[in-house]
């Protein structure tokens, strides 16, 4: 941004080529032959001349300046663009893909909760004796199995929450709010 409004700024001093500068030059001063008279009236004297200064056949390479000036300003703009797009789809892709683990964890949550159930069901068929070892040692390792997917894809959704926070300059504050957001439904 600033590398534009820098290239604008240099097409406005190569436009006022065009114009003639003025300058005042002068000399203001007391002059005495006694330090007693150095104030009084008749010792001030001043000097002012104006300079003006003008390249009257010079426009061809002011138009050139400001061409070139033009030129800069048109790539600083389309260097500008490219950064703000770069970002927008930066935040869009993680937006997608915050969105869409976020989805997965739930549906992991639900394939956590039904390997629960099913080793609570297990759990008590194996307790009335209609059920083997096997199956209740089998039902536990599909229910730690869902949990440790659970809890990898809880891992990933604060990953790519933090990635979405840092694409949208939110920045990040490990306050504890990142949790409660990722354990939402």
């Amino acid at each position: 941004m600033r590398r534009l409004a820098s290239s604008n700024a240099q097409i406005g001093e190569h436009i006022a080529d065009y114009f003639p500068k003025v300058t005042l030059l002068g000399d203001i001063g007391f002059s005495a032959s006694e330090p007693s008279h150095l104030l009084r009236k008749q010792n001030f004297s001043w000097v002012g001349v104006p300079y003006l200064q003008w390249n009257l056949f010079d426009f061809g390479r002011t138009a050139a300046n400001v061409d070139a000036a033009e030129a800069a300003r048109d790539e600083a703009e389309a260097r500008y663009e490219k950064a703000v797009l770069g970002a927008l789809k930066d935040a869009n892709s993680s937006l997608s893909r915050y969105g869409n683990q976020r989805e997965h964890v739930m549906r992991l949550q639900l394939v956590q909760a039904s390997a629960e159930r099913s080793a609570t069901l297990v759990r008590q068929r194996y307790t009335a004796g209609v059920s083997t070892l096997i199956d209740l040692l089998d039902a536990q390792r599909t229910q730690f199995a869902a949990q440790q997917d659970v809890v990898a894809a809880q891992g990933e959704l604060l990953r790519d929450f933090v990635s979405l926070q840092k694409s949208l300059g939110l920045g990040w504050a490990p306050s504890g709010d990142a949790v409660s957001v990722a354990r939402l439904p």
